[in-house]
């Protein structure tokens, strides 16, 4: 991320996008499809009120939570921890 230092204000956290596809009996399914479901990231930074996400946390959210920003060409998405709707977490 070259030299800058990224800090989420608040309770926001910045999520990078994991890979999705949607394959049914091995056809793909069309990009609008793909709009409907939730989608995946990984917690890259955390913002200090942001009490119950950490960073490398597997997290699901709406397609259409947050916001896109892209921080040295790649690009992430902002949002509030509130809209995040699961943790995907292993077991202890």
């Amino acid at each position: 991320m070259s030299d800058h230092f990224i800090e989420p204000a608040t309770d926001h956290v910045i999520v990078a996008e994991l890979p999705r596809t949607t394959v049914i009996d091995g056809i793909e399914m069309p990009d609008n499809e793909k709009q409907q479901e939730m989608v995946f990231g990984s917690v890259v930074y955390v913002g200090p009120d942001a009490h119950r996400t950490h960073e490398s946390d597997t997290v699901c959210y709406g397609p259409f939570a947050g916001k896109h920003v892209i921080i040295d060409g790649m690009q992430f998405r902002l949002m509030r921890e509130g809209q995040i709707e699961m943790y995907l977490r292993k077991k202890q």
